[in-house]
Parts: C-alpha cells; sequence; structure tokens
C-alpha cells in the first residue's frame, strides 16, 4: 500500500489500539501529519476503559503537540469513510470497535488470518515498531518529517524495542541512524519512564534471583509491568560479580516477555533472545542486550501447567532449561584452530549469478564502513583489495578480489539484489550512506570454486578471519564451510541458501 492511496477519501479517522504506547501514537501522529499535509482534515483516535495516563505518554502528547482524542466507551461515531487502524488491526483484542465504511491497516504485529485483512493495508510482521512502517511509507510519498515528527517517530521505535535492544530489521536501523531529532526530548521522556510502583517491583525481582554458578548466568521472574522494567532488572542482574548472562520475563496476556543480557564475547544476547523463544515466538537484538515474546498459545501447549496469574514458575523452568541448553548444545569455531572433519563432503558452488562490489569503489581505504543487512551489521576496515559479496538473498560478506578472480568469471552487467531489503553501506566517521545495488556486478563461480562443507546437527559459533570479535550463528541443518584452498578461511552458509547454490561434487 502506498499512502497517496488513501487521499482519495476525505472523511478518515486514525485508529490507536486501546491505552495506546509510543508506537502506536508516533505511527498515527505520522499518519496525521502526512495526510494534513495534503489538505486533508483526520482525527486521531483511541478508545478502551480509560484515558492515557502514563506519565511518558503524557509527556509525550504534549511535547509534540499531538491531537489525540479518547472516545470513551458510551461516544458513538458516525462512520468515516475511512478508518485506519495503525499498531493494530480492527477485531482484534484491546482495539475498541469503530464504525467504517472502508478500512485500511498499518501494522507490523502478526496476522492471525491474513485473509481477513483489508485490501489497503501495509503489514510488516518483522518490523521492530510499526513508526518504522509509516516513516518508510512517507519517504516513498516524498513527504520528510519535520522536528517533532521525527522524535516522535524515534522514540516510538526506542519503546517498542525496549530501547533499542530487541531492534535487528535493517529498516529499523535505518530510521534510529538517520532521523534528526530534539535529543533533550528524547532525554525528558526517559526520565518520565519510571514510577515508585515500578522501581518496587524491580526490586523484588532482584530480591530472588535464580542463579547458576558453574555457568554464570541468573533468572529472574518480575510481576507483571511495563516490558522496559524487564530491561532495567536484567541490566542490574548483570552487575553481579557471579552473572555474565542473566534472563529477566514477566508473563503479560499476549505471552511471556524476556529481556536478555551478556558480557561474554561468545555468548551473544541477540543469538540467546532467539533460542529461548524458538519455536514459541521471537527474539532479536543486540550484542549484549536482547528481548523476545514467548507466545501465550504456544506457552500452553508446551507447558500444560503454566499460571497467568502474575508469575510463572513453569514459564521459568523453561527458560532455565533452555539457557543451560545453549550453553551446552553448541560447537565453537576459532580460525587458526579449525581442523576439517571427516564428515566433512566436497561440494562445487552452481553455476548461479551471485554480486560483488570492489570496497574501494565505495569509500577510500582506511575507511571504517558499516554493511548493514538482512542478517545483520558488521563493521569492516576498507583495505586494498577488498570486497563484498552478494548471495542470491541478499546476504553480504567479506572477499578480497585475488580470491574473487581465481573462483569467479567478473561479468560485465549489473548485479539486481533480490532482497526484502536492499543492503546499505554506512561511512562510520562521516554517517555517508550508499547503497550496494547501484555498484553491484554479476560474477559466476568457475568449476574450480570448492568448499569442504557438512550440516550441522547442532548449534555453531564461528569466528571468521574477516570479523573475529562478532561471530557467525548457525543452526541445526545450517552448512559449516571452509574453502578447499584454505581450510581456515571457516564460515556458516545457512541451510536455504547452501541449497540454491551448492552441489556435492561428482
Amino acid at each position: 500500500m502506498r499512502l497517496e492511496e488513501l487521499l482519495r477519501f476525505d472523511q478518515i479517522i486514525i485508529q490507536c489500539h486501546d491505552d495506546p504506547d509510543a508506537d502506536a501514537v508516533a505511527s498515527g501522529f505520522a499518519l496525521l501529519e502526512y495526510l494534513k499535509s495534503q489538505g486533508k482534515e483526520p482525527r486521531l483516535v483511541y478508545g478502551g476503559s480509560r484515558p492515557v495516563s502514563k506519565s511518558n505518554m503524557l509527556l509525550m502528547l504534549q511535547l509534540f503537540q499531538i491531537p489525540l482524542e479518547w472516545i470513551r466507551p458510551t461516544e458513538q461515531l458516525p462512520p468515516p469513510e475511512l478508518l485506519v487502524t495503525v499498531d493494530c488491526q480492527a477485531g482484534q483484542n484491546k482495539v475498541a470497535p469503530l464504525p467504517f465504511r472502508t478500512l485500511a491497516v498499518i501494522d507490523h504485529h502478526q496476522v492471525p488470518d491474513p485473509q481477513a485483512l483489508p485490501p489497503l493495508q501495509e503489514v510488516r510482521s518483522n518490523y521492530g515498531a510499526c513508526s518504522t512502517i509509516l516513516w518508510d511509507l512517507m519517504r516513498q510519498a516524498g513527504f520528510a518529517p519535520h522536528r517533532r515528527l521525527a522524535t516522535a517517530l524515534y522514540y516510538g521505535l526506542y519503546m517498542d524495542t525496549k530501547q533499542f535492544q530487541d531492534i535487528s530489521h535493517p529498516m529499523d536501523k535505518d530510521m534510529r541512524d538517520g532521523l534528526k531529532i530534539d535529543r533533550d526530548a528524547i532525554l525528558r521522556l526517559q526520565n518520565a519512564n519510571l514510577s515508585l510502583e515500578e522501581i518496587t517491583i524491580a526490586g523484588q525481582a532482584l530480591s530472588s534471583l535464580h542463579c547458576d554458578p558453574e555457568r554464570r548466568f541468573a533468572v529472574a521472574q518480575v510481576q507483571p509491568c511495563d516490558p522496559n522494567i524487564l530491561g532495567i532488572v536484567s541490566d542490574m542482574m548483570l552487575e553481579v560479580d557471579t552473572v555474565d548472562v542473566c534472563v529477566a520475563y514477566c508473563m503479560l496476556p499476549e505471552g511471556a516477555k524476556i529481556s536478555v543480557r551478556s558480557c561474554l564475547a561468545d555468548i551473544r544476547a541477540d543469538g540467546l533472545a532467539q533460542w529461548i523463544a524458538r519455536d514459541l515466538g521471537g527474539g532479536g537484538g543486540h550484542l549484549t542486550k536482547a528481548g523476545g515474546t514467548l507466545r501465550r498459545e504456544k506457552l500452553e501447549d508446551t507447558c500444560p501447567d503454566i499460571g497467568w496469574d502474575g508469575l510463572s514458575g513453569a514459564a521459568g523452568r523453561l527458560i532455565y532449561r533452555r539457557i543451560v541448553s545453549y550453553f551446552e548444545d553448541q560447537i565453537v569455531v576459532r580460525p587458526g584452530d579449525y581442523q576439517p572433519s571427516p564428515q566433512d563432503a566436497v561440494y562445487r558452488k552452481k553455476q548461479v549469478v551471485v554480486g560483488y562490489v570492489p570496497a574501494e569503489q565505495l569509500f577510500p581505504a582506511g575507511a571504517e564502513i558499516l554493511v548493514r543487512m538482512l542478517e545483520g551489521d558488521i563493521t569492516l576496515e576498507v583495505t586494498p583489495g577488498l570486497c563484498m559479496m552478494i548471495g542470491v538473498d541478499g546476504e553480504v560478506y567479506p572477499n578480497t578480489m585475488e580470491k574473487l578472480e581465481r573462483n569467479y568469471r567478473l561479468l560485465d552487467q549489473p548485479y539486481v539484489i533480490e532482497s526484502e531489503y536492499s543492503p546499505t553501506v554506512y561511512h562510520t566517521a562521516t554517517g555517508e550512506a550508499k547503497q550496494l545495488a547501484a555498484y553491484a556486478r554479476c560474477c559466476v563461480a568457475r568449476e574450480t570454486a570448492l568448499i569442504r562443507a557438512r550440516q550441522l546437527d547442532c548449534r555453531a559459533k564461528v569466528f571468521t578471519q574477516w570479523d573475529p570479535e562478532s561471530p557467525m550463528l548457525g543452526q541445526a541443518g545450517d552448512w559449516l564451510a571452509s574453502r578447499l584452498e584454505d581450510a581456515q578461511d571457516v564460515y556458516i552458509i545457512k541451510n536455504s541458501i547452501f541449497e540454491k547454490t551448492y552441489e556435492r561434487e561428482a
């Protein structure tokens, strides 16, 4: 959906979910400002049993001059020509039923039944915040947010990703890094987040830690609370001298929220969050800070004795067991000490067209660059001969022109990147950004492009030659590979990519 499609309607109401949070309000405010710039007179509303009362939300409305209206349960609205729900979907719990003639949806939550969505919809369930969707739609429409709106969008993402702890999608990172915001306003909002009651909740959680002294991790149960309190609890847990990894969790109506922290290089917080939430929900974030959700219906199937009356020992035991398995069920590989296994077979790269970009076409030698892609960010120094390979799913990995020319035939034609997100390269010192798609050329593997590989039956962390600080993470089913000519050039290939690009050598 494009925002221009909404302009054919005159009477427009934008609806946030009940008890709106910062992301819902920022998203609604963005759509309101865009429509007003196009000569429309929309209303921004929410329903529910009570008006907004949380201190940070009241301050947000005041600072950014957001005309948010509360529709009381007894109030009847005439059906507008268009009702747009933002950060929610009509018919869901905590979304007051409002009349409409035409419905549109802009949301980042999971869709229980995609067939039930209206024709006018933009749902991106892998985004960290609905604010990012509105930011991207406004960019497509050529509408630049003013400073108040930019700061509201930033705060919406900040709050919905637990202070950027859960941020993983590159588009969320692009918005976070690209907005010109009022940092004084953000500081004021940060200082308005906690009440005395919430500080008391954090203290109670910290008084009942469950620690594993051998593996040096801890788990804390927290009373139902604003998920941001979980981050405060987990930050404080990590201050304990015998704790290197920790998880705080609480039970909410939609499921269990978790906040993960790690100060170990080989235990990534985002990887642990994904491991805990596997098959039950989703998780992600950064190397040291992450979070996630274990969905209620999945938990109830997994833990029949789970309770939703505040705290749940069943969920805590499941989280504890999964942390233990995360420590135990893995292999760690570092360049320099890797030995190919007898299980490894030789595979040849298929004649699949992939892309490449010499790094010095983007930025001069010596520059530090950040490469952003769906799989995450990697930081590199531009050195003579460095190039970036672009795979069939838009994944990016470093190489050298020497190895490239030895193993690939270079073609004189542009490479079209087919990916949900077009990889972007940032100069870390200046912030200048360049799209790889504008520079990518095609190449095809020679018959001599051979690797040794085996399929993983457990998790793996591989510290590569090109990034010895941040390991590549593999799951059971992915492939551990090394170049035939250099066994220490070892890396992970996702199973979906391996099947598309490699075949066993006869």
